[in-house]
């Protein structure tokens, strides 16, 4: 399983239980049964680690202060579910998140009233809606812990391992070069040398035979050539996905359209050198774990930026808005007014692909024209026969 993210409290009548993980269903029973109990190994607040089976739990136990409880107070356990081993380096830095996760349920003097929701019919109309009010904004906390967690724990995807490599000006650079065909080596590092001199060619090209994208060709005993073997080009597409996470709110789609259409309308006027730099700008951006995971939450939808004050601390929302800053300044989020509230949404989605280099393809034979033959037709046929009657009799006359 991928990481994984709950937030567990003792419920006063059934003792402990698994209140809301992230993602959704990514622990089925019984690992909330075995998560939830491990709040009983621990009676003082801290950081404390529980392995059982192939998965390792990370948990820190914490109080709050309820009114409604016996001893007003709430016991409550944060957790982080891994498949993975990782560094000591890591581990302080996880811990370090839930200490600050755990200041913020502290801090709000009405949070506890959000483990009540299952009693909600118990409570009056103005209970009732601070209950669903809090309920609503620990799923959302849980939800921005587990995107703060990721940044170190999460195996890069394919695509983000690609960026990182493109994303080196000295690596986008060299493979624009051999995009035309084969240079000889000593050509290409004469070139790379005086462009990027602080850099090592040799690394470099090892680093590229080694992750399929050039090729050394040596043709007799010294002389070799780089042949590039694909394309690697960042791209944006229309953000058609989004759409499925709106149905709530259709009157999005009539705002965000527009909009779309009228930057690919602009898109397609774009010259070849305004798109290769257009692509190097995207390789940045898949690149950087902060923007790819913006990027990565508005796939799954959208988020309301008026309530982002609200999810995560200062010190990251002062990042977090730098980055959507950044992603709009870029023509890849937008912001969307509806119902007094803003809205960030995907305005292009972005994707990876290789294909066969170009001077490749012009080696490609091309497709010879089909022989078409004529389509039978009986009076032409009949006709046919005539003209050849005629000539046999016309032969015969002479």
């Amino acid at each position: 399983m991928k990481t994984a993210v709950s937030l567990s409290y003792f419920h006063r009548k059934i003792g402990p239980l698994v209140f809301f993980s992230y993602p959704k269903n990514s622990l089925d029973k019984d690992l909330s049964v075995k998560i939830a109990n491990i709040m009983d190994q621990q009676y003082s607040e801290g950081f404390f680690t529980h392995s059982f089976e192939n998965l390792k739990s990370m948990n820190y136990y914490f109080e709050i202060h309820s009114d409604w409880a016996r001893g007003n107070k709430e016991m409550l356990m944060v957790s982080i579910i891994l498949d993975q081993q990782i560094s000591a380096e890591i581990e302080e830095n996880l811990s370090s998140l839930c200490a600050e996760f755990s200041e913020r349920l502290q801090s709000n003097e009405e949070i506890y009233t959000a483990f009540y929701i299952k009693d909600l019919n118990s409570f009056d109309d103005n209970d009732k809606e601070i209950i669903v009010k809090n309920e609503a904004l620990i799923e959302a906390w849980v939800n921005g812990l587990y995107w703060a967690i990721v940044e170190y724990t999460w195996e890069k995807t394919e695509e983000e391992k690609i960026a990182i490599l493109l994303n080196d000006k000295h690596i986008f650079g060299s493979l624009e070069r051999l995009s035309n065909g084969p240079i000889p080596l000593e050509w290409l590092r004469e070139w790379f040398i005086e462009e990027f001199p602080e850099k090592n060619f040799e690394e470099i090209i090892d680093t590229l035979v080694d992750k399929q994208f050039i090729f050394i060709n040596q043709i007799g005993l010294v002389e070799k050539y780089v042949l590039l073997l694909k394309e690697v080009n960042a791209e944006r597409i229309p953000p058609d996905s989004v759409i499925e996470y709106i149905d709530d709110k259709p009157e999005l789609i009539d705002l965000l359209l527009p909009k779309v259409q009228e930057y690919y309308s602009e898109y397609e006027k774009k010259t070849a050198e305004e798109i290769k730099q257009d692509s190097f700008t995207l390789f940045k951006i898949m690149a950087d774990p902060k923007k790819y995971n913006v990027l990565s939450e508005l796939r799954n939808g959208l988020i309301s930026k008026d309530k982002l004050p609200k999810l995560v601390s200062k010190k990251s929302l002062d990042s977090l808005m730098e980055n959507i800053e950044f992603l709009k300044k870029y023509d890849v989020i937008e912001e969307l007014n509806y119902d007094n509230e803003t809205y960030i949404v995907l305005k292009t989605n972005l994707q990876i692909t290789t294909t066969f280099p170009e001077w490749m393809r012009k080696l490609l034979p091309k497709e010879s024209e089909p022989i078409v033959a004529n389509k039978y037709n009986p009076k032409l046929r009949d006709s046919n026969k005539e003209e050849k009657k005629q000539k046999e009799t016309d032969d015969t006359s002479l």
